[in-house]
């Protein structure tokens, strides 16, 4: 029995594979969401004492983390399990970090505070997702901001608690090239913030579309992950391991 964590495409692509290769598995999700797999969905956070007591529980041979990249406390959590059993990361893809002007690469949001600050920024653009209004709170407290979340109850619910203004919010997913060039235009922001989300988070689009009307862009790094975890980013890959 195959543990995986999800929520993200790349945990559709681990479940696809799981199914056609016949292959038992629990679907783990924080919330619960729509799944259509033929494993068994699960949602909840997990600290580790009911990771380790689930895995026992259900005979699990495999843990495969395909959460999203910057789900930290959960890369965290699976990299202090004292299982022995194998902890695969299946990673999304990832191009080069580009070199220009107009983009910043920063380690963490007291780096990008920071450099907004140096910079004189008096107005941000976050597309850094409804979890980062609370590490942003000192910024836009005193410059305009507007963040782009999840046309949610529950990402509503976390911008409602840190009295973010409901007015600065915008609902929707990473667009096209052409689209987020749009909304650049529209906002006018002196300065752009988002994470370093890969190929599925449109990261070069975002790039794209920020150099194409010259405004700033700033880039949080992708966390660093354990070395208890065998990291892989191919289908291939995955077979090989769990067949």
């Amino acid at each position: 029995m195959i543990l995986v964590f999800g929520g993200t495409t790349e945990g559709k692509q681990v479940a696809k594979i799981l199914d056609e290769l016949q292959s038992p598995y629990y679907y783990s999700t924080k919330t619960k969401v729509a799944y259509t797999g033929k494993g068994t969905p699960i949602h909840g956070a997990m600290t580790r004492e009911d990771i380790e007591n689930f895995c026992h529980k259900h005979t699990i041979t495999h843990i495969i983390n395909a959460s999203h990249p910057f789900a930290v406390q959960l890369h965290q959590t699976i990299a202090a399990l004292s299982l022995p059993i194998p902890l695969i990361r299946f990673n999304r893809k990832f191009a080069p970090r580009v070199i220009h002007p107009l983009v910043t690469y920063v380690d963490s949001f007291e780096e990008a505070i920071a450099h907004f600050k140096t910079k004189n920024y008096h107005s941000l653009l976050a597309l850094s997702g409804v979890q980062t209004i609370e590490k942003l709170k000192t910024y836009w407290r005193n410059y305009t901001t507007w963040f782009r979340i999840l046309d949610r109850d529950t990402s509503r619910v976390i911008a409602h608690q840190a009295n973010f203004p409901e007015k600065n919010l915008l609902y929707g997913y990473p667009q096209t090239k052409d689209e987020e060039i749009e909304l650049f235009n529209k906002l006018a922001p002196d300065v752009i913030l988002t994470k370093e989300s890969g190929s599925n988070g449109k990261l070069d689009q975002k790039i794209a579309a920020a150099q194409a009307v010259e405004i700033p862009i700033v880039i949080l790094k992708k966390p660093k992950l354990s070395n208890r975890y065998l990291c892989i980013d191919t289908t291939t890959k995955l077979i090989d391991i769990v067949s």
